[in-house]
Order: structure tokens, then C-alpha cells, then sequence
């Protein structure tokens, strides 16, 4: 036999493929070990993603403490999950591979994970010291303000002035920043000195057991006192602050106020003053109406700069420069014009970051940026999970705070799902490209392969940040996905250009027919976001969900976005098992905010809600609380108080005994009953309780202590909940003073 015979007859040999596949097998036997084998394989570059979800993990725990845990916590995990990583790393092993150096590399990883939430626990510990400041108490007298306006946060129950602190009356060490809520803002722009007379309080804490803790965000804002002024605030004539990064940012907030009265002028109406707060930030010229409009339509995230802001602006600064340098063939053949095009969209960014205010999320998302640019100076892929990962681990480095803010949830979650998608369809096999059929098939082609592009990057961004929507506010937009794809085309090929025009003939004069119609543009999101936002099923009110649930819905949206292959579906276990607990969570039976300016009520035997409410324009409470409990905004118009109302108060029975709300000093002796829950805005009786033999009494200086509650029927009797526990004391924990509400 020839050597050429013996190499076919080894080929097809008894153990070969081919003989297996002669006798009718087409694939090889199933092995577990195989297949888990190839799953781990998948995995190998993938573990690394995990570590700024442990750095968040750590400064989430930080944050979320009830008591400050000790400094040395963070640097001790951080030093010793360091140690042993690199330990492991650099252990000697005969063998290069097997299940033996899989164990290393997952001790390895495992060790790298608590050393990310020891640095994630540090620098929250840092960054609250930074921002550490004297408290400010407050009182219920009238004190004299002085200072300059930062900056206008108007709401809808309108201008707010936020003032860097110069003098409060009767404080040797006053705080950095106060926020006055005034009647009418008058020529107080931001950079001139105000003084004002009102009172003061340490801004809100939670309105009621696992609401928004605004007072939280307060701390790290430095906002050490929020309040109202009697009347005007007044123009004062004082000197500059005495230092010059303070003289900087007030000459900064001049300059954005102007260019934003300028923005006004050139294009007034609601479209401009929608174009004057995507540019400069400032929100104050927008009506309660559109406000409402688009965020009940879904498309409220389109008055912030966060990241598709500065998206849209890198993406077409980039593109502009790359197409335009590419057609100078002397510049295109000799120098790299991508990275001096992604250079150029880092420029402008840094521009567009220092012109809008340089908030926390716009921050947030110039940070990203810097990672996708940079990536292409690097000669690396600007769409990368590990790109998506680096501007995790930047922002929890520099603002830990905000890894418990909707905003750096919802911006990763979506962007996370978004590069998932990317991977998906990357990695998924392709058939060969047919040639066109003609122009007009090819156009059409292409317009239903885009739309269809368009509307799964919607779904998708969408069905990842719902979660958050419906753990923060409690809300889900119906209609979002399609207010979205309609204005998403707007804002790219109409707004952005427009604004883009608008900056480069601004230094000449030119720049009102381009604002104008950037303008034109979005007042028709505005009409977009009206006739879907006002629609009476626009907003499907959820309950708020236990904080295991929605735990476990983000461990199942990193379970699927972070990891390959099979593995990643795993995931929907999690998933099912945070459904199962948002279903069965309790629902209370009582619930009530610290100012007792909502009171909701179910009765036994009735499965609607009832509403005592405060009298007075101010709904704040009421809708928040409502959302928690799952009621819609068209469903609060329409509760009614119980039925045993009267002078004094009101009663009502369930869980087989009384509930009383006392609303004054009269309506005490009616409340007189055993096994009573007594809540009041007075102050009870010093022998109310002893007297009348009540179970509880929350009045007026138990619900400045222990803030607003939530009260359910259990089978051992009643649960209540309160929003501050007396267990918890941070910097931030309210204790006493006056206040308005975020």
C-alpha cells in the first residue's frame, strides 16, 4: 500500500468523523463536559465586565447604610482582594489549562470582585467627605438671605432660586448652596447678588417609607437648606465671592442665562424654550403644560442633556469632520482624519458640557463620550461592551453618589442592552448580499431595513429601562415607543443640524433662521408629545416594587447583557423570580406622608382607595404617593374621602379596628377609642393614650421625628413602617426645620 493510500485510509479510519458520519451520524455525541467546557470558553473575556457592577454594588451599599459604617471597610476589601487576586495570578501551576487553572481563574475573578466593591465603598466614603458641610437646621422664623443666583431649578409650581450662600441671618457658618422657592423671579438672572427673606429648612427626606430620598441628593449637591421667601427677592449690591473658581461659575451662569434670554428672543414659544433648555440647560422658560405633556408621553428625558444629547452632538460633529476632511485628498492620504475628527466631537462636547451647566448627568455622559472617542483614538471599537464598562468604572470613581439615581441606571441599562443587541447581530451568521434590483427596490430596501433598525433600538432601549420607570416613578408610559420614534428622526435630522448651523453663525449674527427653525422642530415634538401624553390612558400607574424584586430584575438584565451564549438565558430565572415577588408584595392599608398632606385609606370590605387630602394648589404629595400605590392620575381626581367625616376628622374600620385621622385638637375625643391607630397634624394630649387605651399614636412631633408611614394587615395584627427610622442617622437624615418639597 502506497503512502497516498495509507493517508486516505488514516483519514476515514474506524475513529474518524467520516466513518461516524458513513454510518448516518451527523454531529458529534453530546458531551456535558464538552458543552460546559465551550460555554466557560465563551465567557473568558467576559468576566471582567462584572467588575464596575461590584464597584457599584459597593458604593450602593455605602450610600444606602443606615448608619455610617466605618472608613477602613473599603480600603480593607480593596487591599486584600487585591493581594489575593494578584496571589493567585502569579501562582505556579504544571498544567496550563483543565479544570484545575479554571478554579484559579474564577478564585482569581471572585477575589478581583470584592477588591472592585472595596474601591466602589471608598470612594463613596471620599466623595461624602468632600462634600461634607455644616448642617443647617432651620427654623419657623423668617431670616434674611443673601447671595448670587446659581442657577433658576423651576418646576411646575414655578422659579426656584438657587443662591451660592454669602450671609443667613443669625448662622456664624453658613452652608454652601440654599434653594428659595419665590413668587416670580423678576431680573434675578443667574450671576447677580439677591437678598431675600424667608425660612429655611434641611431639604426632604422620603415622604413615606421607599420613596425618593431628595434630602440624599441634597448632601451631595452641597444644597444644605431649601424654603420659600416672603414676597420679591431683592437685586443687593455686594462685591464678587472672594474666590475665583466661585467668580468663574457665576460668570459662566451669566453668560448661559444670556445666551438662553437670547434663544427666547430669536425663537419664542414653547419651541424655543425647549431649544434654550437643550442648550444651556435652563428649564425655567418651559410651561407646566409641555412638561407634563412630554413626560407623560414618554419623552420628558428629551429636556435634560444627558446622553442622547451629547450622542447626537458627537455623533454628527463626527460625522460632519470625517466627511468633510475625506474630500481633501491631501489631508485624507496622509493623516489619520478619524481621530482627528473624534478629537474634534470631544472638543465641541467639552463646549456643549461647559455651555449646558455641567450637571451631573451631563457630566455622566461626556465621561461615555470620552470612552467611545477615545476608543477610536486607541484604534479600538467605539461600540464595545469593555468601552461601556471603562465609563462605568470613571463615573462611580468620580460620582458615586449617582449609582442610586434613575439617571445612571436607566442611561447604562439602556446602553448595555443597546451594545448587547450590537453583539447579537454582529456575532450572528449572515447570508451572502444579493445585488440590488433596481434603484426603487433597493430604496425601499433600505427604508424598511432602517425603520426596522429604528424600531427594535427602540423596544429594546425601552424594555431595559422600564424597570427603573416603574421602581423610581412608578409610572409607565404607554405611548412612549411611539412618541419616541417619531421625535428620535426629528431630533437627529432637524433639531441637532439646526443647532449645529445655529453655534457656527452665532459669532456673526446670523444665527435666528437656524434657531428658528430648530425651534419650529421642537414645538412639533411638543405637539408630539401632547397628543400622546394627554390621552387619558397615557400613564399606566405600577405599584412601587419591594426592593428584592427590583434587585433581582437588574441581576437578570446584567445576567443577559453581560454574559455569552447559552449562559446569558439563565437570566430569565432571576427575572421569574423578581415577577413572583413584585405580584405577591403586600399592599398597605394606610399611607400618609410626613405632613399628613395625603392620606389614602382602604376601609374593610371596599377595594377602593380613599383620599383625605390637604387643602391647597400643591398636589406633590398626593400624586407621588398615589404613584407608589399604583392609582393613575385620572384615578386621584376621582377618590373621595370616607364616608365617618366630620369636624375634627375622619373615621374609618379595617383590619378589624379603628383608624382615626385628627386633623385639629377637636377631633381628639372622637379618636378616643381602644386599639385605636390615631394619626394627626396636633399635637395629642399629654394622657391620650393612657386614657383611651390606643394602639398608636402618630401626631404632629412623633411624624417630624419619624416622617410618614405605611400600615399593613398582617396575621399577627398591624405593621407599620416608617420613612425615617430611628435606626437610621447619615448626614443627610432630616431632623426638624421646614422645607419644600423636591
Amino acid at each position: 500500500m502506497g503512502e497516498g493510500a495509507k493517508r486516505v485510509t488514516t483519514l476515514i479510519g474506524e475513529n474518524s468523523g467520516w466513518s461516524k458520519r458513513a454510518r448516518g451520524s451527523t454531529a458529534p455525541a453530546f458531551s456535558p463536559s464538552r458543552a460546559l467546557a465551550a460555554v466557560v470558553a465563551l465567557q473568558r473575556d467576559r468576566w471582567i465586565l462584572w467588575l464596575p457592577v461590584s464597584m457599584v454594588a459597593g458604593a450602593a451599599l455605602w450610600l444606602t447604610a443606615p448608619t455610617d459604617p466605618p472608613w477602613w471597610i473599603g480600603p480593607l476589601f480593596l487591599v486584600l482582594g487585591t493581594a489575593t487576586a494578584i496571589a493567585i495570578a502569579a501562582w505556579t501551576s504544571e498544567r496550563a489549562d483543565g479544570w484545575a487553572m479554571t478554579t484559579r481563574h474564577v478564585l482569581g475573578g471572585l477575589c478581583a470582585l470584592i477588591a472592585a466593591a472595596g474601591l466602589g465603598f471608598t470612594s463613596a466614603h471620599l466623595r461624602g467627605l468632600t462634600v461634607a458641610q455644616p448642617a443647617y437646621i432651620g427654623g419657623e422664623e423668617p431670616v434674611r438671605v443673601e447671595g448670587w443666583v446659581v442657577a433658576n431649578d423651576a418646576n411646575d409650581n414655578g422659579p426656584r432660586l438657587r443662591l451660592l450662600v454669602r450671609s443667613i441671618e443669625g448662622v456664624a457658618e453658613p452652608p454652601r448652596y440654599v434653594r428659595l422657592s419665590v413668587s416670580e423671579a423678576g431680573l434675578l438672572t443667574a450671576g447677580r447678588a439677591a437678598s431675600c427673606r424667608g425660612i429655611l429648612g434641611p431639604p426632604s427626606g422620603p415622604m413615606a417609607p421607599g420613596a425618593y430620598d431628595f434630602a440624599r441628593r441634597a448632601y451631595f449637591e452641597r444644597l444644605a437648606a431649601t424654603g420659600f421667601a416672603f414676597g420679591r427677592c431683592r437685586p443687593a449690591d455686594f462685591a464678587p465671592p472672594p474666590d475665583w473658581l466661585d467668580q468663574q461659575r457665576l460668570l459662566l451662569a451669566a453668560v448661559r442665562a444670556d445666551l438662553a434670554a437670547a434663544i427666547v428672543d430669536a425663537a419664542p414659544g414653547r419651541g424655543g424654550a425647549i431649544a434654550s433648555a437643550l442648550i444651556t440647560g435652563d428649564r425655567s422658560a418651559i410651561d407646566a403644560d409641555t412638561n407634563a405633556a412630554l413626560r407623560d408621553s414618554g419623552l420628558g428625558h428629551l429636556l435634560s442633556v444627558s446622553g442622547i444629547h451629547m450622542g447626537i452632538v458627537g455623533g454628527l460633529v463626527f460625522a460632519t469632520l470625517v466627511w468633510t476632511l475625506s474630500l481633501i485628498a491631501p489631508i485624507a492620504l496622509r493623516f489619520p482624519i478619524k481621530k482627528i475628527a473624534a478629537v474634534g466631537a470631544l472638543l465641541v462636547l467639552a463646549a456643549y458640557l461647559i455651555i449646558s451647566g455641567s450637571s451631573v448627568p451631563a457630566l455622566r455622559s461626556f465621561v461615555m463620550a470620552c470612552v467611545a472617542f477615545g476608543a477610536i483614538l486607541l484604534d479600538r471599537p467605539a461600540i464595545s461592551m469593555r468601552g461601556l464598562a471603562l465609563a462605568a468604572f470613571i463615573v462611580v470613581l468620580i460620582f458615586p453618589e449617582s449609582v442610586i439615581e434613575p439617571g445612571f441606571q436607566m442611561s447604562f441599562a439602556a446602553t448595555m442592552a443597546l451594545v448587547a443587541l450590537f453583539e447579537i447581530l454582529k456575532r450572528a451568521p449572515h447570508e451572502p448580499a444579493l445585488p440590488t434590483p433596481g434603484p426603487l427596490i433597493g430604496a425601499l430596501q433600505a427604508t424598511t431595513r432602517g425603520i426596522g433598525g429604528v424600531l427594535l433600538i427602540s423596544f429594546v432601549a425601552g424594555l431595559a429601562t422600564d424597570p427603573f420607570a416603574i421602581y423610581h416613578f412608578q409610572r409607565f408610559s404607554l405611548y412612549a415607543l411611539p412618541a419616541n420614534l417619531i421625535a428620535a428622526p426629528i431630533m437627529s435630522f432637524l433639531v441637532a443640524p439646526a443647532a449645529a448651523v445655529a453655534a457656527v453663525l452665532a459669532p456673526f449674527g446670523m444665527a435666528d433662521i437656524p434657531l428658528e427653525v430648530m425651534a419650529s422642530a421642537l414645538d412639533l415634538i411638543a405637539a408630539v408629545g401632547q397628543t400622546f401624553g394627554e390621552r387619558p390612558e397615557a400613564v399606566r400607574a405600577m405599584p412601587r416594587p419591594p426592593d428584592l424584586a427590583f434587585i433581582l430584575c437588574v441581576v437578570s438584565l446584567l445576567w443577559v447583557g453581560l454574559w455569552r451564549g447559552a449562559l446569558r438565558w439563565l437570566g430569565v430565572i432571576f427575572f421569574a423570580a423578581s415577577i413572583a415577588l413584585y405580584i405577591k408584595a403586600p399592599t398597605p392599608m394606610v399611607a400618609f406622608d410626613a405632613d399628613t398632606r395625603a392620606v389614602y385609606a382602604r376601609a374593610d370590605g371596599a377595594s377602593a382607595w380613599t383620599l383625605i387630602a390637604a387643602p391647597g394648589r400643591s398636589t406633590y404629595a398626593r400624586d407621588r404617593l398615589g404613584a407608589m400605590l399604583g392609582l393613575s392620575p385620572p384615578t386621584l381626581e376621582r377618590l373621595a374621602p370616607p364616608e365617618n367625616c366630620g369636624e375634627g376628622g375622619c373615621t374609618w374600620l379595617a383590619a378589624d379596628r379603628t383608624f382615626a385621622f385628627v386633623t385639629d385638637e377637636t377631633g381628639f375625643a372622637r379618636a378616643c377609642q381602644r386599639d385605636a391607630i390615631v394619626m394627626s397634624r396636633a399635637t395629642a394630649p399629654a394622657d391620650f393614650t393612657q386614657r383611651c387605651g390606643t394602639a398608636a399614636i402618630l401626631d404632629a412631633p412623633d411624624l417630624a421625628l419619624r416622617g410618614g408611614a405605611l400600615i399593613y394587615a398582617t396575621e399577627h395584627g398591624v405593621r407599620i413602617e416608617r420613612a425615617l427610622s430611628p435606626a437610621i442617622s447619615r448626614p443627610w437624615t432630616p431632623r426638624g426645620g421646614a422645607s419644600d418639597q423636591e
